[in-house]
């Protein structure tokens, strides 16, 4: 006998606060029409997952996966409690849409569960693309309602091996955004260049990132690794930065040397020796990127770049973490200072608006080149089981207990 369906859930506000809820049996029900009922199978972990618990106001997070109603008391309250969602993949145990069969795999958003649960989809308009088309989930930006159809798991696993799906779950859609910010972001071709919110001016000039110095903080970060990544191995050569620096700490000094994607590395304390590096090299300008900084060093290293005597671009695709009141997190924001805003889905979406078909393979491609040379170097797989697992890992990433060259992934 199956058992009962477990949760992973938290308290709005403060994910360092959370439980594993165990739900009634499901009662059987026929499947809707033009829906799939899933079941998740592989996970990742990464502090990503702590952002959309810690955010979840903002960009609809929270409403994802909606707590059910007959969750026991006091967790039933989705004033109080949200649950989780991760990348990964999810089985097709039943399937009333004609675009996908029963056995099938899918890889997108999914629900952090043991059991089934269901989903409306409809065509995407791409080859083994579909789209969440459930009600209230609607109001999500786009990414999160995409999910890519694959052959069984056990087949994948046979074709790719279980590391190579690992990956995947651990930070394909993160290498995404990375991948779509330089390609299409800083775009060096006309066609192809997006404005970084997806809408409004963005030149050639303000995209150009030949004879840059880029400065990546938090550059161990997964999401900072797909861009070094794809500056320096996805693009041109007459397209590259100068310098490409990476910004980190005491622990991750040791990853930002193995990956082999950045030419100097710095601590996070060392703002004052980017200027030597800066005026080593000479650069037209210095792009500056915070993918999610501890506190202060986006301000450090603006302070020393801003008396390197060379033009400054800021730019935020991350934020600092830490469990708050909304209020909190939006004053944080708000002090940050001038600089651009990098929005990930409409990255992603102009890129396929542009792209067509092309995005996608030319992503796939990408993201099999970065896998196939060993992803990140010096980053080993974790691999844990069932949702017992999944909350130890969730408690380690609150207290800062993962280590910078582990990447934690979950057979659920």
């Amino acid at each position: 006998m199956a058992s009962p369906p477990q949760i992973h859930v938290f308290t709005k506000g403060d994910y360092s606060t959370h439980h594993l809820v165990t739900l009634p049996p499901p009662s059987p029900n026929p499947l809707a029409p033009s829906s799939l009922r899933l079941r998740t199978k592989l996970l990742g972990l990464t502090t990503n997952n702590l952002t959309y618990a810690n955010m979840g106001f903002a960009l609809g997070w929270w409403d994802v996966y909606p707590i059910p109603a007959d969750a026991p008391a006091p967790y039933a309250d989705r004033s109080t409690y949200a649950t989780a969602a991760g990348w990964g993949y999810a089985e097709v145990l039943e399937s009333t849409f004609p675009g996908v069969a029963a056995g099938a795999s899918v890889f997108g958003y999914v629900h952090v569960r043991t059991g089934p649960w269901d989903v409306g989809v409809e065509e995407a308009g791409f080859a083994r693309q579909v789209v969440v088309t459930s009600a209230h989930r609607q109001h999500l930006l786009k990414i999160y309602n995409r999910l890519s159809v694959h052959a069984p798991l056990e087949v994948l696993v046979k074709e790719r091996g279980r590391e190579a799906l690992g990956w995947d779950a651990l930070m394909q859609v993160l290498f995404g955004t990375g991948y779509n910010l330089s390609r299409f972001g800083f775009g060096w071709e006309e066609g192809a260049r997006v404005h970084r919110m997806g809408e409004g001016a963005w030149g050639a000039e303000e995209a150009r990132l030949e004879g840059a110095a880029v400065v990546v903080l938090n550059g161990g970060g997964k999401t900072a690794m797909g861009f070094a990544y794809a500056v320096r191995r996805a693009r041109p050569e007459g397209q590259q930065p100068r310098v490409v620096v990476g910004v980190g700490s005491e622990a991750s000094r040791g990853l930002l040397g193995a990956c082999g994607f950045y030419d100097e590395v710095l601590l996070n304390g060392e703002a004052g020796r980017v200027v030597e590096v800066v005026r080593e090299a000479a650069p037209r300008k210095v792009v500056l990127l915070d993918f999610g900084a501890r506190p202060g060093v986006m301000a450090a290293y603006t302070e020393a770049l801003e008396g390197a005597g060379v033009p400054l671009a800021r730019f935020f695709v991350g934020g600092e973490n830490r469990p708050a009141k909304a209020e909190v997190l939006m004053k944080a924001r708000g002090e940050r200072g001038e600089g651009c805003q990098v929005n990930a889905n409409a990255l992603r979406e102009k890129g396929i608006e542009v792209g067509g078909q092309k995005y996608f393979e030319d992503f796939d491609r990408a993201w099999e080149g970065f896998v196939q040379q060993g992803a990140i170097k010096g980053t080993k797989l974790v691999w844990g089981e069932g949702m017992e697992g999944w909350e130890r890992g969730w408690e380690a990433f609150c207290k800062d207990e993962i280590r910078g060259d582990e990447g934690r992934v979950y057979m659920l």
